[in-house]
């Protein structure tokens, strides 16, 4: 394995490693020198069980390009799974330095249409298992004490920055993780923790299965711009000592890359002592129904309007839809 040394020395714990994009960070990791633990559950995309040994797999093909690597092939969302996956970090290498909360799951549904299973089985593995995992990587830091170029990298989404129809429970997850982000950031610089997220555009095996998602990251000739590979540069980067940003969310599709901005006031104004509805309705007149925004999709930055118009004329007059 050529060993490019940007993470010398680094204990690595990155989840949903065996296949897509969490095997290409793996792979990347291990290259740059650090020691990595492949955690994965080996659950299809739906979050089902699934005999898998894909951890086994890259952690194989790890060791026999030189690197370090062991498998653990515990669930991120249950609590205890969480606690096991940084203690194989400990107890196998000695530390832990970086953790790529990358496991994840979907199950596409209407709000119609959705059931109890939807809703928890994707906040589990997005929410709960990004919680879990970093709350033991945080403990142990706080036990052991303040060291610098700590980083925790999270997996956000498009579906998240930007809600679309079908994808509210995903997408709810992905945004809170967002928020996570910002918040964790906050809380663990005191230990030297950087804490940033990432929304990949990459075709895996999740967007293989999503027909209307796959149609937008076309397999090309040449430089294939949705191949997960192109992703693990900007992990590397947000991991390593070449970082200096934390508690911010950035896109990537290929050559590509963008940096988004937190929440912010559109406008603001007061009303003459308590508010009213007529007096809202009053303030509100001069607004827009809509606000414009700039979104990274599949294809790059495109302009945005929230909601789409056809959202407010269906609104306005549902036969018509």
């Amino acid at each position: 394995m050529e060993v490019m040394g940007r993470l010398d020395g680094r204990v690595a714990v990155i989840t949903g490693a065996g296949s897509g994009l969490g095997r290409e960070y793996a792979i990347a990791f291990a290259q740059h020198g650090a020691s990595v633990i492949v955690n994965d559950f080996g659950a299809s995309v739906d979050g089902e069980r699934e005999k898998s040994n894909s951890a086994d797999r890259v952690v194989n093909e790890i060791i026999s390009r030189g690197g370090k690597s062991v498998p653990n092939t515990a669930s991120v969302a249950d609590w205890d799974g969480a606690k096991s996956i940084i203690d194989t970090a400990v107890q196998h290498f000695g530390r832990l330095d970086i953790v790529v909360n990358n496991a994840g799951n979907n199950r596409p549904s209407s709000l119609v249409d959705l059931t109890e299973k939807d809703v928890d089985s994707q906040l589990s593995v997005h929410l709960k298992g990004t919680l879990a995992v970093s709350h033991f990587a945080a403990a142990y830091w706080n036990k052991v004490g303040v060291e610098a170029h700590r980083a925790i990298v999270n997996t956000t989404s498009a579906a998240g920055l930007h809600p679309t129809v079908g994808g509210g429970v995903y997408g709810a997850a992905k945004s809170a993780i967002a928020a996570l982000t910002m918040s964790h950031a906050q809380e663990l610089a005191r230990l030297g923790v950087r804490v940033n997220a990432i929304a990949p555009c990459a075709r895996t095996r999740m967007v293989n299965e999503s027909p209307n998602v796959l149609a937008m990251m076309p397999e090309m000739d040449g430089f294939d711009r949705h191949s997960p590979e192109h992703v693990a540069p900007l992990v590397v980067y947000l991991a390593s000592s070449l970082c200096r940003f934390t508690g911010r969310v950035f896109a990537i599709e290929g050559p590509d890359v963008a940096i988004y901005r937190s929440f912010s006031v559109e406008q603001d104004w007061s009303t003459q002592g308590a508010c009213t509805s007529e007096a809202l309705a009053e303030a509100f007149a001069s607004i827009n129904e809509r606000t414009d925004t700039r979104a990274f999709f599949p294809g790059g930055v495109v302009p945005q309007s929230v909601p789409p118009g056809r959202t407010l004329k269906t609104v306005s007059d549902p036969q018509a839809n």
